[in-house]
């Protein structure tokens, strides 16, 4: 059921990329993790992306609510048919926390004519019971079917061992070559927990300390630019836990193949005084690619091949390099899909290292996810003791999220980016990991499906 807030929110929306919202109206309708970012007022006065909707104006056409705070709503503006994403605060007065518009393509694939010739490619391999198996299986082609996902490759393991995997659709709808093993996808956000260990390996090394002001390890810039007069300076540590202060992204400022973050963000304004808040942060993690840049002397990719990669075992992994080459190139295409239509999607932006720029199979993030849960190693120890309170029964700690289960604490970890989905959901304890790669964006539903598989291994 569609509440009133959403309702209201979504209207609110639209009236404003059609250039009707006063300007007034933007600080009491949008949280403010939304209004610290720039002048909002002129991206909906001006934004070329969205010029459609003020020279059509818009009609909704169809609302789907996602849960009580949560929406996405079908929008016509003129010949042109979008999708909006859209959610708000619980609390009131309700604020905007997000929305998202998105073109749908005349050009795409209708999945309802695409999915039936792709089930034909589709593998399991499983030691579970077989009713226990088969549910997995239903659940995961369910998932496939909704999301619209061209392929999606699913690893699950119980007490260190994996003991389920699927290969659902193709790795390319062109050559439609199955899913397999070796599938090497691009994994978005879950480079933050490798960037994190880097840094990690540079306080092991005593080249970097994580109490020190970031400045010390930046003297290029980005400078960063106090939210209030007197406020502290952000540390290395506030970055990796997300409470430095920033905002998540910087908008579309992007430096050119090899430049450094600061010839496209030369002052970088905080939005909050560091340790006043929580909030996930693509920009603090760009910042700390760079830091390891810079302290190393090395590019972020070979550092973190040789000093995190290699070591744990992520043998078919890569990162992005200065010019967006890796040792282990994406084998799998993704794709953007909107109303039900599929289209292949740009490749993501390589500028951003150390925040999404790394590559990886099915087998390397439970590789990786294990290390978490066996805790053996002197850098994953560090890791998980150092975290902070995010809100609800979630702590943030570097490069991934602790939640507060009925099961007990797992480790999360998710990535999204053009065209692809990577969710990490691990009982630290162990006893269950669920990694799901899917080339299809946006990744609605795949973190759900996640927690319902970790807990179907859980109740076995």
């Amino acid at each position: 059921m569609l509440t009133q807030a959403v309702g209201a929110a979504i209207e609110w929306v639209v009236a404003a990329l059609a250039g009707r919202a006063a300007p007034e109206s933007i600080p009491a309708r949008l949280a403010p993790r939304l209004t610290v970012r720039g002048d909002l007022a002129a991206f909906f006065a001006a934004n070329q992306r969205f010029a459609a909707f003020r020279e059509h104006g818009a009609e909704i056409v169809n609302v789907e609510p996602r849960g009580p705070w949560a929406a996405r709503a079908s929008v016509r503006t003129g010949p042109q048919l979008w999708e909006l994403d859209i959610a708000v605060e619980q609390d009131p007065p309700h604020r905007i926390r997000s929305f998202q518009p998105r073109p749908v393509t005349a050009d795409g694939f209708d999945w309802e004519l695409l999915a039936p010739g792709l089930r034909e490619h589709d593998r399991v391999e499983s030691e579970l019971p077989g009713p226990l198996s088969g549910r997995i299986h239903q659940r995961l082609l369910s998932a496939v079917d909704a999301g619209c996902a061209v392929g999606l490759a699913a690893a699950l393991s119980v007490d260190g061992h994996v003991v389920h995997r699927e290969y659902l659709g193709v790795s390319d709808l062109r050559d439609r070559r199955p899913l397999d093993r070796e599938s090497v996808f691009q994994v978005g956000s879950v480079t933050k927990t490798v960037t994190a260990l880097a840094v990690l390996r540079l306080v092991e090394q005593r080249v970097v300390d994580l109490d020190a002001p970031v400045r010390a390890y930046l003297p290029a810039g980005p400078i960063l630019i106090p939210a209030a007069p007197g406020d502290p300076e952000p540390t290395v540590a506030q970055l990796l836990l997300h409470r430095a202060g920033l905002t998540k992204t910087i908008g579309r400022q992007r430096p050119r193949d090899g430049d450094r973050l600061s010839a496209a963000v030369p002052q970088l304004p905080l939005a909050w005084a560091p340790g006043e808040r929580p909030e996930y942060s693509n920009i603090g993690f760009q910042l700390l690619g760079e830091l390891v840049r810079t302290v190393s002397g090395e590019s972020f990719a070979d550092f973190g091949t040789r000093e995190v990669l290699e070591p744990f075992g992520l043998s078919r992994a890569g990162l992005a390099g200065p010019d967006g080459s890796t040792r282990a190139p994406a084998t799998v295409t993704g794709h953007r899909v909107a109303a039900g239509r599929v289209e292949p999607a740009p490749a993501p932006a390589p500028q951003f290292p150390g925040s999404g720029g790394m590559t990886a199979t099915a087998q390397d993030l439970v590789t990786l996810a294990g290390h978490f849960t066996d805790a053996t190693d002197p850098l994953i120890r560090t890791a998980l003791a150092l975290t902070t309170p995010a809100g609800g029964a979630v702590r943030f700690a570097p490069g991934i999220a602790l939640l507060d289960r009925a099961h007990g604490t797992a480790l999360w970890r998710g990535g999204a980016t053009s065209g692809f989905t990577a969710e990490v959901l691990a009982a630290l304890d162990g006893s269950a990991t669920v990694v799901l790669l899917a080339s299809k964006s946006p990744p609605d539903g795949v973190k759900a499906l996640a927690a319902e598989l970790a807990d179907e291994l859980l109740r076995r």
